[in-house]
């Protein structure tokens, strides 16, 4: 064989190379007949890990009431919302709310639910016109898409998130009658309420109103401010960044379980609390140690603290100079095998496949792997394991973006100088990444893989740009 024919054959394998990963970027496959889409339902079911999340008119199918029950068993977290009409009659689906099987949220509306949707383990989503139900005609005409596009996957998954909070809990149908009498719902926004003497205005806008009370706390628990600021509600990112810029730094006075408690060299001691499926991560005021010495995992706690950050759904909202006021000796749950082994200065805060994420910043880490460390060699490759594999939340400038054939997208990141960070992303979340230019200043997150050395950056894999900070 000549060199030429050789160079050619090279040349074909890599683009070939190209072609496969750009279809690979995502894939989807969509199903006419229900035997068909019943049984590619059934396999995500059997296939997941952590979660499924199910928004639908009602379920009657003993094949995936079955198959879900399964996958509850093998620690599968399934949350499913629906319509309340079907909700409140007799059913296999009613029957696993007694037995408080799954979390089922019900919405109570004048209309009617036709969303027939679902998402497994936050990264496979199915939708279509199929109805979940045991007794679906052979010759029925429907059609249901599966796919792992990225950006379907995240605005469904919003909207399953918004479904989820307006819901009710399924006991208040009690209170419901198929005339559609109202009920009483959960706490919103603070809307239009009248200012209590004494209290000073916030925030006055978009139709919300947040007051400071007179020994200068916000004057909402925490599900009425989540309910303005968090994934359900209705208004935009830009509005909710404006509200918080008047909140940020204001006090808070919330209740929550710990979640996490630790102190570490860098971090000073930390808070972990969480309030339904929302986490909050506190920087504990040391000063205040004798307030919070005897805090444990699993105790129900009242604590304070200053509003500092807010991200996205994936991230905790962060409150600093933070202090515990109250607590419940509660005994805690004893801990699964993962969380025994788990960093106690780290914790799991997405929903999907579980990712632990690091309270640690850049600075925190540079100050223990950088050129500045005053730590040797082997103290830095001993320290590292502790860190190796976990995800970060980090905000930095890109400074360029590499793509090849063999080691796919990287952007280079600059947090004190060019060289620092080296962020590897997948395939399917390059045309995404893309759109972001070089030296505009970026939230990302990534897997740790490899520390910083003399001449090399840390490294990312499973990279992932967020917003523009």
């Amino acid at each position: 064989m000549s060199w030429k024919r050789v160079y050619l054959s090279v040349i074909l394998g890599m683009a070939g190379v190209f072609l496969f990963i750009q279809e690979r970027a995502f894939s989807s496959e969509v199903y006419f007949t229900p035997a068909e889409i019943k049984g590619q339902i059934l396999r995500a079911i059997e296939e997941c890990k952590e979660s499924v999340d199910v928004a639908v008119l009602d379920i009657t199918s003993k094949d995936i009431l079955h198959a879900l029950m399964k996958a509850q068993e093998r620690g599968v977290r399934i949350r499913i919302v629906v319509d309340r009409k079907r909700a409140l009659r007799k059913g296999l689906l009613s029957n696993q709310d007694k037995n408080k099987a799954f979390v089922i949220k019900v919405l109570v509306q004048k209309g009617i639910m036709h969303n027939n949707f679902a998402i497994f383990d936050c990264k496979l989503l199915t939708t279509g016109s199929y109805y979940w139900n045991e007794h679906v005609g052979k010759f029925s005409r429907d059609n249901a898409i599966f796919t792992d596009e990225t950006k379907l996957l995240v605005k469904y998954q919003r909207e399953f998130d918004r479904l989820f909070h307006e819901g009710v809990d399924p006991d208040v149908k009690k209170a419901v009658s198929f005339a559609g009498e109202k009920v009483d719902e959960k706490p919103t926004a603070n809307i239009s309420r009248e200012v209590v003497t004494g209290e000073r205005t916030v925030v006055s806008n978009y139709g919300v109103v947040i007051t400071e009370t007179s020994d200068g706390y916000i004057n909402m628990n925490f599900e009425e401010f989540n309910n303005i600021l968090g994934v359900a509600s209705d208004l935009t990112e830009e509005q909710k960044e404006a509200l918080w810029s008047r909140c940020a730094g204001k006090r808070v006075k919330w209740r929550g379980k710990v979640n996490y408690i630790g102190w570490g060299l860098v971090t000073g001691w930390m808070l972990g609390v969480t309030c339904g499926d929302t986490s909050i991560e506190v920087k504990l005021n040391s000063d205040n140690k004798s307030h919070f010495s005897d805090v444990k995992y699993g105790n129900t706690v009242t604590y304070t603290g200053k509003l500092d950050s807010r991200v996205t759904r994936v991230f905790p909202y962060k409150l600093g100079d933070g202090d515990i006021l109250k607590h419940e000796n509660a005994p805690p749950k004893p801990l699964n095998a993962s969380e025994l082994v788990a960093n106690p200065y780290t914790m799991p805060v997405s929903q999907g496949p579980k990712k632990i994420f690091l309270v640690e910043t850049f600075e925190d880490l540079d100050t223990m792997f950088g050129k500045g460390s005053n730590l040797s060699e082997a103290q830095k490759d001993e320290t590292w394991g502790k860190y190796k594999g976990k995800y970060v939340s980090w905000a930095g400038q890109i400074v360029y973006k590499n793509i090849n054939v063999a080691s796919g997208l990287r952007i280079g990141i600059m947090q004190k100088e060019r060289g620092d960070v080296e962020v590897k992303v997948g395939p399917a979340k390059k045309d995404k990444v893309l759109k972001f230019q070089e030296g505009e200043t970026i939230l990302y997150t990534g897997r740790l893989t490899e520390r910083r050395g003399d001449n090399s950056p840390y490294l990312l894999e499973d990279g992932d740009i967020i917003t523009i900070k």
